[in-house]
């Protein structure tokens, strides 16, 4: 499975290598950073990143938002702000860009891991025939991480080979399973039963509601530790959601 690649454009060299940190961390490969928007361009246009985190101010002649739509221009590589500002003018000069998302600093790595994975997956889909459901499928298929589809009555409705080896069950029998009967991710409960919880989270965009370490049990038993990540996926009319849920 190819690595999964980030530009970053950040004229702040100790928040760029934070970032930078952050991005490894999560297991993507950061192809470059550019302080300016000339940079930026010839990196994007060199490299092809999956997606580009873009600061708002940068140095040179053109700030972010100028920089994004000369980038539409050439390239369809979605863009994400990752940015300290978040006056009405410059937020309403960003959605102009139609780009992926609007992050303020500082930022929640749980929710800029979602919005990743969201941009890349949108872009990787485009133009594919299938169903929004089919084309997630296709997505975790082509995952080298465990990972499981649910949708909002808590039920797994898709589950990779990499799940399969990780928790010895088969596909077909995690799926119609509750998600919380395989996985424990020490969700509280204070507000209501496990599966209310996750039509909750799915509701409300809630993806940082789950920690980042979960409790997986095996069909033979056996307990692991393992590292979380989640994003929450969406149909096109909004009407159906899911959480998408991988695993290492």
């Amino acid at each position: 499975m190819q690595e999964k690649s980030v530009l970053i454009v950040e004229d702040e060299g100790v928040v760029a290598l934070s970032i930078q940190a952050a991005l490894t961390k999560m297991g993507y490969r950061v192809v470059g950073i550019a302080v300016t928007g000339t940079e930026a361009i010839a990196l994007a246009t060199d490299h092809k990143p999956d997606v580009i985190l873009m600061d708002i101010h940068i140095k040179g002649d053109m700030d972010g938002i100028r920089t994004t739509e000369k980038l539409s221009e050439i390239t369809d590589i979605p863009v994400i702000f990752l940015t300290a500002y978040a006056d009405d003018e410059t937020v309403q000069r960003a959605i102009r860009t139609k780009s992926h998302a609007y992050l303020v600093k500082p930022y929640n790595p749980r929710e800029l891991y979602s919005n990743i994975e969201f941009a890349i997956y949108k872009h990787r889909m485009k133009g594919r025939s299938g169903t929004h459901r089919e084309n997630l499928e296709l997505y975790l298929t082509r995952s080298a991480d465990a990972g499981l589809l649910i949708d909002m009555q808590n039920t797994i409705v898709f589950a990779n080979s990499a799940a399969e080896t990780m928790l010895g069950w088969t596909a077909e029998e995690m799926q119609k399973k509750p998600f919380f009967s395989l996985v424990n991710p020490t969700v509280s409960t204070a507000d209501g039963p496990p599966d209310e919880t996750i039509k909750g989270i799915l509701a409300l965009d809630a993806v940082h509601f789950l920690p980042p370490v979960a409790r997986v049990s095996t069909k033979s038993d056996r307990i692991k530790t393992v590292s979380l990540r989640t994003a929450i996926v969406r149909e096109e009319s909004g009407e159906n959601r899911y959480l998408l849920v991988l695993m290492k």
